[in-house]
């Protein structure tokens, strides 16, 4: 089996199951998902993800077999053998899954994660963290997802966990900044530019520099090229060439195509 994100933008078809956010949760979560490999198949097969680069960081339950983090030239990066926070990546990767691997999970908005948990961007950059060391609870969170029935109840069980993380978030203004910057009206206001993205956020453009610098551990300009791409990956998809390039932040279609290659393409080639 093989799941192309480019293809499917709910990410991965047939073996993933998705649900929406409560309200409350909804400016911190994308969704809540679950992958469950435990049904027989055959030994040699294997689940493979192909993600280009994004600002997205997850939580991932890990109640089966491990998983593998490869580059996009299938070299292993990492085995994932617990639960574990998985940071950004802003290069492409792909995830190798096998069978009896269980797997629940919480895909966090940029920055909400390291807002939530309290985790530096410079230990989540490309990296992963023990769900263990970082959060309490998860070994009763772990049990109680296992022998949950439904999605639904996973759903609940997350969204309980994580507003005790959300109650005790303190009041930051500089991820403030951050997260309003990445999830807002103004990201798209501004055209992906920094200095306008600056502007509708009355800061100055190196004020911005340098809260992305300690938040998140990368350039704002890069971000904003991630976020950029991503948006004009999903307009491709359903409008091709025809997408309106400058509205999206491109000069023309030929723009997007460069980016398409440094930020995706080397997965598929």
């Amino acid at each position: 089996m093989q799941a192309i994100e480019f293809i499917d933008q709910q990410y991965f078809s047939g073996q993933y199951r998705y649900i929406s956010p409560s309200a409350d949760l909804a400016p911190h979560v994308v969704y809540y998902w679950l992958l469950d490999l435990r049904k027989p198949v055959p030994d040699n097969e294997e689940f493979r993800e192909l993600l280009m680069a994004n600002m997205n960081s997850s939580l991932v339950l890990n109640m089966g077999a491990p998983f593998e983090i490869c580059n996009a030239e299938g070299q292993l990066l990492h085995s994932c053998r617990g639960s574990e926070l998985i940071g950004y990546q802003t290069t492409p990767v792909s995830y190798r899954h096998h069978p009896n691997n269980f797997l629940a999970g919480i895909k966090f908005k940029p920055a909400s994660l390291n807002y939530l948990f309290h985790v530096k961007g410079a230990d989540m950059h490309r990296q992963t963290l023990s769900a263990h060391d970082v959060m309490s609870q998860v070994p009763a969170l772990e049990s109680a997802v296992y022998d949950a029935t439904n999605l639904d109840t996973i759903k609940s069980l997350l969204e309980n966990f994580l507003r005790r993380y959300a109650a005790q978030a303190t009041d930051n203004h500089r991820f403030a900044c951050i997260l309003q910057s990445l999830n807002g009206p103004a990201l798209q206001q501004s055209g992906f530019q920094l200095k306008k993205l600056a502007g509708l956020l009355y800061v100055s453009p190196r004020t911005l520099e340098r809260y992305f610098s300690e938040a998140l551990n990368i350039s704002p300009k890069k971000c904003l090229s991630i976020l950029r791409f991503r948006q004009a990956a999903e307009q491709y998809t359903r409008l091709g060439y025809k997408a309106d390039w400058e509205e999206l932040g491109y000069h023309d279609f030929s723009h997007f195509r460069k980016e398409w290659h440094k930020w995706s393409v080397s997965l598929s080639e």
